[in-house]
């Protein structure tokens, strides 16, 4: 089925989607200049479920999986992927076309064994970016194995455009799967940390244009910057995602969204962004 038919299907099938994606229109943004590119700051409370969620194992064990089939919202149908995948409207939405591509399977966020999957999936929509979120690199659901389709037209520059001395980026490109999926082991490989999910601390992006995948890898050191956990006046309950590394970083409270600047946004992202 066409994903954009499928939005709007289930935008009437389920009132607290259809209620969040109306509040898109209402979302604040602020933008600052880098130069060669603007990073945008958008106030979105409904991202609150997912950017201030407890990811400790603790709390992980005690809830119900929500991308599980049988814990999904009432009225939420899916588009089957592969035999492998269910393709569900996100109902806590960060741009006006959101998707999560779950696992049929309850497994962990790794990539492992699932590159082609990635791949084949950038493909087959190429109206969207696809994007998978680490288990330790804002993913709100380290327990249960999915990506991301997001619509294209949400990102003003290319999700590789270069960001330097702020958001490190690795940027591959082929028309060869094969040699694609290779490139990106050898760099997954590379950026894997002792005792961790493979891509724990890594973001993917991946787009299909013009007959070749181009794949953007953004390295990770961490989960969350210190302003999270913060007592103090400098507290900022941000914790950036994949779609925060392209340059917009999504604020769940106001309070953020307004005493946020540029200064800050660097360190934020200096402290997440990159190698160790």
């Amino acid at each position: 089925m066409n994903l954009h038919t499928f939005l709007q299907e289930q935008l009437a099938a389920i009132p607290i989607a259809n209620a969040n994606y109306e509040k898109l229109k209402q979302i604040k943004t602020k933008e600052f200049d880098f130069g060669d590119y603007k990073i945008y700051v958008h106030f979105n409370p409904a991202r609150a479920v997912s950017s201030l969620a407890k990811l400790d194992a603790k709390s992980i064990a005690e809830r119900p999986c929500f991308l599980c089939a049988k814990n999904r919202i009432e009225g939420q149908t899916a588009i089957d992927f592969k035999e492998k995948y269910d393709i569900c409207i996100n109902p806590f939405p960060i741009c006006d076309e959101h998707f999560t591509v779950v696992s049929k399977v309850h497994e962990p966020q790794s990539i492992e064994g699932k590159l082609r999957d990635f791949l084949d999936l950038a493909k087959q929509y190429p109206d969207f970016i696809a994007l998978f979120n680490g288990a330790k690199s804002g993913a709100s659901a380290p327990d249960h194995m999915h990506f991301q389709l997001v619509n294209q037209d949400y990102f003003p520059y290319p999700v590789e455009t270069p960001m330097p001395g702020v958001i490190e980026k690795i940027v591959l490109r082929s028309n060869n799967a094969d040699e694609l999926e290779a490139l990106l082991v050898e760099q997954l490989n590379r950026l894997q940390q002792p005792d961790e999910l493979p891509a724990s601390h890594v973001n993917l992006f991946c787009q299909y244009k013009n007959n070749e995948w181009v794949l953007t890898v953004f390295p990770r050191i961490q989960h969350r910057p210190r302003q999270f956990f913060s007592e103090g006046d400098d507290r900022l309950m941000m914790s950036p995602g994949a779609i925060d590394m392209t340059g917009h970083l999504i604020a769940a409270r106001e309070e953020d969204f307004e005493k946020i600047t540029q200064e800050v946004i660097v360190d934020i992202f200096n402290q997440i962004s990159g190698e160790k």
